[in-house]
This record gives C-alpha cells, structure tokens and sequence, in this order.
C-alpha cells in the first residue's frame, strides 16, 4: 500500500488547477476558472474550478471532487491508480508499507536502465529496429532496450547491488536463478496502467527458436490481465473512444509512431475474458487488427465471438494478406483509410467462418451449420435472433433452421488410440485455461510424442479443434490437480530431456565446447526435474 504520509506530501504540491488544465480548456472567470464540463455534454461552460479551495464542480451534471477524484473520473481509475497517475505528472517518489510488491519496482527501472544503455552498443539490434522503420524518438518513448550475455547481466546486478531473490520474483531471473529470462533480445518493457515498468517482454536478434517471449506471471504482473502500450494509448482511448487491439510490440510501436495513439496489443496469448473488466471501465469501440495470415485470422475469428457475446462494439480490420499493421506503417500506406474499413463482429464471424467450408457440399453445408448454431447457443437471447437473421441471410436459408440446438459429439471418434497421460495434461489446461500461462514455460507442443498439435491448439485456443475435442469429450479421460498436472508434467519431461541429451552427445556438427554446454545445462535441468521441481523450456538448442 502507498504510505498515508507519501499521499499527503502529494497532495500539498498538486495544483488542481494545472491538473484539469491538461484535459479541459480553462478560461479564468474571476477568481476560478470555468470550461466545458468533460462529464457531460454542453453549449455553455458550467464547469469551475476553484484553485483556492482545491475543487471543481459542474453545475450541470453535480459531477465535483479534488484532483485525484477528477483523474479518477476522467481516466477510469482506481484510487492507489490515480496517486500513482499524479504522482508521475509531478515526478514525485511515493512510498510504499513493506508489505507491498510495488516497493521492488524501482528494481525493474534499474534493470531497464542497463538494457536501455546496451541499445545503442549492439549495432545488430539498433540496426535491426531501424530496419523495421523506427525513429530514434519512437525507441526512446517506449524506452526500447537491449539484454545483453548473462555475464554481462549478473555483472550489473552485482554492481547495482540488486538483490537475486526480488529478481527471480520480478521474472528478471529464471525460478531457479540460473540465468536472466531475456538474454540477447531487444527488450520492451511492459507498463502498468499508472505508467510503472512491471516486467519485460524480448526479441531474439540471435535466431533463437522463441522469437518473442514474455515475462512469466509474477505478484505485479499477469499476461492475460495486461494490454502492452495501455498506458500510453489510455488517454487516446479515452478521447476517441475507441481501442485498437493488435498482435505484438512492433504493430503498436509502429501504428503510435504513425499517430495511431489508441492502439495496445495483447502479450503472447489471445484475447482473453481477462483483458474484459479493462474494456468494460472504458467502453470504447473495439477494433480487432491481427495479422492477416491464418493463426491472425483465426485470432480476430476468437476474439470476435467473445466481443460480440459480451455486447462490445466493434469490428475487425484486415491488412493486405501477409502483412501486419507495423509493416502497413513502414511501407507508407494511408492507415487512418485502412482503419475505416472495419467488418462488423457479427459479420466476419459468418463470413469467416463460411471460408472454412465448400457450400457446394451439402455434408460440408451442413457442418458449417452446426458450427454457427453451437456459437449461436452460447449466445444471450437478446443477440441469438439478431445473430441467427444475419446468418441465415448470408446462407438464404430459413432462420429457424439455426435455432435448433445441436453437438458434434456424434462426429467424433471416441475410440482412437490415445497417450492418457499427454492427454490428461491436454484435458486439465483446456478445463483451466488460467493454468496455461504457467505451464507453456516448461511445456512446449513438441515434446509431446503423440498429441503435439492438440497441445498446440490448447495454447492457441483453438478450442473448436476436432482432434482437440476427441480428447476433451472423452470421459475416461480425467482433469488432474494442480499437483498431479506438475507431476505428469516431470515424467513426461524426463525422457525428453534424456533423449535431447543424447542427441546432443552424437551430433558431430556441434562444437565440444559449445557441447558441454549444453549437456551441462540439460544435465541440471534434469537433477531439478528428479528432485520434485519443474524446469523451463527456453534451452538454448
């Protein structure tokens, strides 16, 4: 919690007058000023705002308070959010009880002090963000960086007197501490809404096989839960009252550099109903723009039927096919043109949905039927008419035709041979997908044997996956504990590692000392792994 005391010093240097003046135009009206009330719409100003007593009020809508009740209202915050908003306006160091997480944050700053100084001494990575169209301010605003070797790393950390348990707490570190999470990346530091850095997202310029990859969840930090750029698209949202949702860092850097301030992106998984009670405090118009390859398609195709269940306004906009919205930027292209052209929500989950199928097949017909009247069940009843008219005009069939409930259980073939316990794991994330942010660190597709691509659909939330619901409409198949999952888990990683090991030792076109590396890192990963503890999979093979 933020000190009462560090509250109070705040509160004695803040200008009520000079905080409404950033939002409203203010006119001095005697001894107060006077605008427009930006609460509610009106002709003539009644609206005031007194800087002897602190206070505004309106004498048209009764909206009034002090300055953090005015940023509270005007940028939907919380109270500790609205400190913190303020306290950043007027770069004033609050403090906080020792209980608090939020006391480690100045660790994160200092972390990102060092990768911010390692950019422009790593031509590769300097090189590469110009390449992707970045102007020297865009890098500096967003406080681009780079993770240079572990030595070099734990070198700073030990200079900066940076104790090991905060980082491995903050996810600077691996769990066990062996090594940091980011190393040889372009680093993105990722902000909270009030504009403190909470973790660290990285882009492998070494060919690593994760290109991009996240922090883990931590006490300040969930994926799920986090839109990369909000804090510097909240006000624009605000203002326009529209959000702009895209894929990765690059497409908001890029979408802001070009004057596209209101768009965010989510980090490393799809739009989730965790990233709803944000969208619901702004209620702006959402506008869904992803990749316009398949995974992106199928992504927008996601996110539309959750938007359009929970009443949002809104729509999709696709870029030209292979290219994302930073390379619309980059190319020069008329972007605000590009962003008029929305598909409603409605309309694209029926048109994009009837691309999946040959409507000259009357089978294949019918299996696109039964898709949309499944979606069309999970629907409110107030939107299942609106929904089932639209598609059925599309299909020039008879509405009612889409009212029926239906399943596909039917169509599956309950009796293939399956692994229960890479199943069993598949079953238990797809029952709780909350868990699949912790897990995905230590369990990648590929080390599975038999049910990599189920696994991979589970991650990418394609839960409309036929071979996925082979395994999930099964009953003999059971959702494990938190405790057995990470168990199953270990055993299943224990070979992989043993076999990886192997491949390691007799493959000729790896040098001996790089080798030894390597085997000397699967080596521990698998002492861990006997000793009860899970390991990540980000190995360096």
């Amino acid at each position: 919690m933020i000190k009462q005391e560090s509250i109070e010093n705040l509160k004695s240097i803040i200008d009520i007058v000079d905080v409404i003046g950033n939002y409203v135009q203010l006119k001095k009206q005697g001894s107060n000023f006077v605008a427009l009330c930006p609460f509610h719409s009106e002709k003539t100003p009644s609206f005031v705002v007194s800087p002897t007593k602190q206070i505004y009020h309106c004498f048209g809508c009764g909206a009034s308070g002090d300055a953090i009740k005015f940023i509270m209202e005007i940028e939907k915050l919380s109270y500790p959010e609205a400190i913190e908003k303020l306290a950043t306006m007027y770069n004033f160091q609050l403090e906080y009880t020792k209980n608090n997480s939020f006391i480690h944050l100045d660790i994160l700053e200092k972390v990102n002090s060092f990768y911010i100084s390692n950019l422009f001494k790593n031509k590769k990575a300097y090189e590469y963000l110009k390449q992707r169209g970045l102007f020297d301010s865009t890098i500096e605003k967003f406080q681009l960086g780079y993770a240079p070797s572990s030595s070099e790393q734990f070198k700073f950390f030990k200079n900066a007197n940076l104790n090991k348990k905060d980082l491995i707490e903050l996810g600077v570190l691996n769990e066990s501490g062996e090594y940091p999470r980011l190393i040889e990346r372009i680093t993105f530091p990722i902000f909270s809404q009030s504009g403190k850095i909470i973790a660290f997202g990285g882009r492998t310029i070494s060919n690593h096989p994760a290109k991009y990859i996240n922090f883990t969840n931590t006490k300040i930090f969930n994926k799920s839960k986090t839109f990369y750029g909000f804090n510097f698209a909240r006000e624009h949202i605000l203002r326009s009252k529209k959000i702009i949702i895209t894929e990765g860092y690059m497409d908001v850097i890029m979408l802001h550099q070009a004057g596209i301030q209101n768009a965010v992106a989510t980090l490393g998984t799809a739009l989730t109903k965790e990233h709803l009670p944000i969208l619901n405090k702004l209620n702006p118009k959402v506008i869904i723009s992803y990749d316009s390859d398949n995974a992106g398609i199928n992504a927008a195709l996601k996110a539309s039927k959750l938007l359009y269940k929970e009443y949002f306004d809104g729509g999709v906009v696709l870029f030209d096919e292979g290219e994302d919205p930073a390379d619309a930027v980059k190319k020069g292209k008329n972007i605000e043109e590009i962003f008029k052209n929305e598909i409603r929500f409605d309309e694209f989950i029926i048109e994009y949905t009837m691309k999946k199928y040959d409507l000259k097949n009357p089978s294949s017909k019918k299996a696109l039927i039964d898709e949309l009247k499944s979606y069309i069940n999970t629907l409110p009843d107030i939107l299942k008419d609106d929904f089932a008219i639209k598609a059925s005009q599309y299909l020039q069939i008879n509405p009612n035709i889409l009212k029926t409930k239906t399943t596909h259980i039917q169509n599956l073939n309950l009796n293939k041979k399956i692994d229960i316990a890479e199943a069993s794991i598949i079953k238990t994330l797809y029952e709780n997908p909350n868990l699949m942010d912790e897990i995905i660190e230590y369990l990648t597709p590929d080390m599975f044997n038999t049910h990599y691509e189920e696994l991979d659909a589970v991650y990418k939330e394609d839960f409309d996956n036929p071979k996925l619901l082979e395994i999930v409409l099964r009953d003999d198949i059971k959702v494990l504990d938190t405790q057995t999952l990470k168990k199953q888990i270990r055993k299943l990683l224990i070979p992989y590692y043993q076999k990886k090991m192997l491949e390691i030792k007799y493959n000729k076109n790896i040098p001996n000392e790089e080798k030894m590396h390597y085997l000397k890192e699967i080596n521990l990963k698998l002492l861990r792994l006997k000793k009860g503890e899970l390991v990540e999979s980000d190995i360096p093979i």
